[in-house]
C-alpha cells in the first residue's frame, strides 16, 4: 500500500479493509470508499428519521405543559419532566442548556434549540428513570400498547448504531439491515407515510449490493 494512503488512514484502520480484501490493495481502497458512501447514506436517513422523531416527542412532550406554561423547554416544566438534581436527569438538562446555548442563548426560539439537541437526548427519553415523568406524555403520542422498554431498547441501539456511523467504522450488512428495520418501524410510529418515504429515499440498500 503507498504511504500516503497509511498516513491518510492510518495502518489500523487499513488493515480491516485489507484483510476483507484478501490484502489485495486495490480492493481494499474501493471498500474503504464503498464503506464511506454506505455511512453517508445511513446518515441521510438518520438525519429524515432524526427529525420525524424529535418531533413527535416535541408534541408528546407538549402535553406536560400545566396552565400558563408554554413550552416544555422552560424551565419549570423542564424540571417537572427531570426533577432529579443529579443523573441522568441532569444530563438531560444539561443536554437542553448546552443546545439552547449553541441555539443563541437566553430568548432563542423553541424551534431552534430543539434543533440543536443531540439524538442522544431522544434516544434517553424513553429510559425507565424517566417512566413516570416523560413517557406518560410519550405514551400519548405513539400507538397503543407501545412497549416502552422495546421501544427503548431499539432507539439505543439506534444511537450507537448512529455514532458508530459518524465516526465511519466499517459496516455489518446484516447489522445495516437491523438498523433500517428499526429505522422504519420507528418511523411507522410518526406516520406510515413518512416510513414509506424514508424507504423511497433510502439508498442504502443499494449501496449494500454494491460492495466490491
Amino acid at each position: 500500500m503507498e504511504s500516503w494512503v497509511v498516513e491518510w488512514l492510518s495502518e489500523e484502520r487499513l488493515r480491516r479493509y485489507l484483510i476483507a480484501a484478501g490484502h489485495d490493495n486495490n480492493r481494499a481502497l474501493r471498500l474503504y470508499e464503498w464503506n464511506a458512501n454506505v455511512n453517508a447514506a445511513l446518515l441521510h436517513d438518520f438525519a429524515h428519521f432524526e427529525v420525524g422523531v424529535r418531533n413527535l416527542y416535541d408534541r408528546g412532550l407538549q402535553l406536560s405543559l400545566q396552565h400558563g406554561e408554554d413550552h416544555w423547554l422552560d424551565a419549570i416544566p423542564l424540571r417537572r419532566l427531570f426533577p432529579r438534581p443529579q443523573g441522568g436527569d441532569k444530563r438531560s438538562r444539561d443536554d437542553v442548556d448546552k443546545a439552547r446555548q449553541r441555539a443563541g442563548g437566553h430568548g432563542a426560539p423553541p424551534g431552534a434549540i430543539l434543533a440543536e439537541i443531540m439524538f442522544g437526548f431522544w434516544a434517553n427519553l424513553t429510559a425507565h428513570r424517566l417512566h413516570s415523568t416523560v413517557w406518560p406524555h410519550l405514551e400519548q403520542v405513539l400507538p397503543s400498547q407501545t412497549d416502552r422498554t422495546q421501544l427503548h431498547d431499539s432507539m439505543a441501539q439506534l444511537n450507537r448504531t448512529r455514532n458508530r456511523v459518524a465516526h465511519h467504522e466499517p459496516v455489518v450488512p446484516a447489522n445495516v439491515e437491523a438498523t433500517l428495520r428499526r429505522m422504519r418501524r420507528i418511523a411507522r410510529y410518526v406516520s406510515p407515510e413518512f416510513a414509506d418515504h424514508l424507504d423511497s429515499m433510502s439508498t442504502v440498500r443499494t449501496l449494500l449490493a454494491q460492495r466490491p
